[in-house]
């Protein structure tokens, strides 16, 4: 039986995040693209770049055209259309994989857009796009129970429990949070959690007492703990991500401790020298590394926000910053109480602001093959859960955690889909096949959690 081809499509807009002239000039230089060609692509409604390739080669063609910005889905062949039109629409210039030249066929000069789109999908016998909403089964009594035995273990062992706590909890709520029909699994081992606590406690209380009889050899060793920190940051990543799984299908990381170290000790230095202007960009670097060196099974995942977006939402917030302090300012003369209401009302808005803006952007410009997350958290919502949760909590001396953190997750999760586009128990299938072939070796040591 003969492997199903696709057809490489772009669908006439580029990705969140991406202009018309980004997009045009990574074309240009990613694929040796005039310019007209370039924007020859980007002015159609509607084209065929790649035709009738198989799934491999759909897949990396996929994946680098999402990174120059274009907005491009995969199709499986027809054979009707695959008789009526042997040769590609628009194979581009220099392909990643091949030297073919470009050709043109009437293909892209026919039917409106929607035409050809819905008559493609409609051969092909699958869906374009379907919402895959998450689902929380939780509860803060359900939840309570363990937290309260994790909290009482904890400090009767002097904090020895604390990694099977952190299992537990795990457990609880990727167990608890389902999308496809299916639950989340935690596999950590805590021994392992427990062993890489140790380590880092232990280099710590050493340090402290060294850094005490001798300062300068104290110096030496804060030094060396900046250096193993890239290090011990992509252990717990790979460590977190290779114990989570759903379907039986494991998550993976794979960044490099070289990348590490710019994005999470070399930029933040750089931007404590800018006074804190190239903060956006750090926090951009970092999500890009853990996304992009983040896999579900044997898939990538592309992350396709860009520096100017979370640039962006700093400005947005410099207005309401304005305002705020003008009126704190205005009341500390007037009434004083009133001003430390108005700066705890600021405080709260700008949390709120901050932590639904850059969520909503991260997992907006998250995808993985043919899949992406949407997530549509709103401001004042989640402000309304931070302040009941908070003065909740409060009240009860911090008993109402459990149904504090029940709360968030649960409104978080309503609030994030996946955009499916295609069959995704067919990738799943596939993903299982691949994984199951290819093995998995985990290591005996050096796979640890920081646990922070």
């Amino acid at each position: 039986m003969a492997d199903t081809l696709y057809n490489v499509v772009y669908q006439g807009k580029v990705l969140q995040g991406f202009d018309f002239n980004t997009a045009k000039q990574n074309l240009i230089k990613m694929f040796l693209l005039s310019k007209e060609e370039a924007e020859r692509v980007l002015k159609s409604s509607h084209m065929v770049l790649k035709k009738n390739v198989n799934e491999s080669t759909a897949r990396k063609f996929d994946i680098a055209l999402k990174k120059a910005g274009l907005d491009v889905v995969l199709i499986k062949s027809s054979p009707k259309v695959m008789s009526q039109n042997g040769m590609t629409a628009l194979a581009l210039k220099k392909s990643i994989l091949s030297g073919e030249k470009r050709k043109e066929t009437p293909l892209t000069r026919e039917k409106p857009v929607e035409q050809k789109a819905a008559a493609s999908v409609a051969a092909a016998g699958i869906k374009p796009s379907s919402r895959l909403p998450f689902e929380f089964y939780g509860t803060g009594s359900e939840y309570f129970k363990i937290w309260l035995v994790n909290v009482i273990l904890s400090i009767v062992t002097l904090g020895i429990y604390s990694p099977w706590a952190k299992v537990r909890r795990k457990q609880y709520f990727y167990g608890n949070t389902h999308v496809l029909g299916a639950g989340f699994e935690y596999l950590a081992n805590p021994v392992k959690i427990l062993k890489g606590r140790a380590i880092i406690v232990g280099f710590l209380i050493v340090n402290s007492i060294i850094s005490s009889l001798t300062p300068i050899i104290g110096g030496i060793t804060s030094i060396a703990i900046m250096v193993i920190l890239p290090w011990l940051i992509v252990r717990s990543l790979a460590f977190n991500a290779g114990n989570s799984a759903i379907r039986n299908i494991r998550f993976g990381f794979d960044g490099t401790v070289g990348e590490a170290a710019k994005v999470f000790v070399l930029w933040p230095i750089l931007a404590a020298f800018t006074l804190g202007i190239l903060t956006p960009y750090v926090f951009f670097r970092q999500k890009k590394f853990i996304v992009e060196n983040s896999s579900y099974g044997t898939t990538g995942f592309v992350f396709t926000a860009t520096a100017r977006e979370y640039y962006g939402i700093v400005f947005s917030a410099i207005i309401p910053i304005g305002i705020g302090i003008a009126v704190i300012a205005a009341f500390g003369f007037i009434f004083p109480p009133a001003a430390f209401l108005v700066g705890l009302a600021m405080y709260l808005y700008l949390f709120a602001f901050f932590s639904v803006k850059t969520t909503n952007l991260f997992y907006n410009s998250s995808r993985f093959a043919l899949h992406r997350l949407e997530a549509t958290q709103k401001i004042k919502e989640y402000i309304v859960i931070v302040a009941t949760n908070s003065v909740a909590t409060a009240l009860t001396l911090g008993l109402f955690h459990p149904w504090a953190k029940v709360r968030t997750l649960r409104y978080k999760l309503e609030h994030l889909t996946i955009i499916a586009s295609g069959d995704p128990d067919g990738f799943i299938a596939k993903e299982q096949k691949q994984v199951s072939a290819l093995g998995e070796e985990m290591s005996d040591f050096f796979d640890f959690d920081l646990g922070l």
